[in-house]
């Protein structure tokens, strides 16, 4: 039974310590973001005609499903370039 509990424990800490460093992280990438309006609006935008690509019933000649994918690797470039300047200016 203690044994349980301290598994519980252990496993109820490492969850809680993930989701802080994850509001953390979502909170400090937004930041970064603000710090950058054009590619937070290139996001935006593009994350837009994703959703709108999503539900858009013709195909586009055959070029949706790709149109989607790059897309889709583009916003996460962009965020990952946010997530480099991030770390650069935090040295």
């Amino acid at each position: 039974m203690k044994k349980n509990i301290l598994t519980l424990s252990v496993v109820a800490a490492f969850a809680l310590g993930v989701f802080a460093t994850s509001a953390f992280t979502n909170y400090e990438k937004q930041n970064e973001a603000k710090k950058h309006p054009r590619i937070e609006k290139a996001i935006d935008a593009i994350s837009d005609a994703v959703d709108y690509m999503d539900h858009a019933p013709d195909d586009f000649g055959g070029h949706k499903a790709v149109a989607i994918a790059d897309c889709k690797a583009a916003v996460k470039s962009l965020r990952q370039a946010l997530g480099y300047r991030y770390k650069e200016d935090h040295k």
